[in-house]
């Protein structure tokens, strides 16, 4: 019985955490392409009077190395009535091992909740990389992100952004 109760348990869970997926933004008409970047020095030679500011980077605990490395980036910080207005996930793979950068918006359309903390969490084959707000920011009602990763076959982002009205 101890068995079938731990089953049932997990099950719920299991129903739980993919419900709590279900408000992942994901449109399968949308392509998005992913730019190779060798440095992102050069990408902002090739867009002048973009202003990069660095997301705080902290690595995530090593998990087993067919998964590889969670990186954690963070801008601002949560408040009180602040909410998660959006969410984002996508995953990618490789057949050789790039240098590779994606840039990640909100809102995707249209005008937003003012944005208060931004979260996101890469999964790539070592933890060398960064983020940086290209455009929008904290206290506004768009940001545009620009994440990079170095060396890597296989990357995977969530982005959770919050925000008020």
């Amino acid at each position: 019985m101890c068995k079938l109760s731990l089953c049932l348990l997990v099950a719920i869970f299991g129903c739980l955490v993919s419900s709590s997926l279900a408000g992942v933004a994901r449109d399968n008409y949308i392509h998005r392409d992913i730019v190779f970047v060798e440095d992102v020095r050069d990408f902002a030679a090739k867009h002048p009077g973009l202003n990069l500011q660095r997301l705080e980077k902290q690595p995530e605990s090593v998990r087993a190395r067919a998964v590889g490395q969670s990186v954690r980036y963070t801008l601002g910080s949560r408040i009180s009535g602040d909410r998660l207005v959006a969410q984002d996930a996508d995953v990618f793979n490789y057949p050789k091992t790039n240098d590779v950068s994606m840039q990640v918006t909100y809102p995707q359309s249209g005008v937003g909740s003012i944005v208060t903390f931004v979260e996101i969490i890469c999964t790539q084959d070592n933890d060398e990389g960064n983020a940086y707000v290209v455009a929008g920011g904290i206290g506004q009602r768009f940001i545009s992100i620009l994440i990079e990763a170095k060396q890597t076959n296989s990357f995977a982002y969530q982005a959770q952004y919050y925000g008020t009205d």
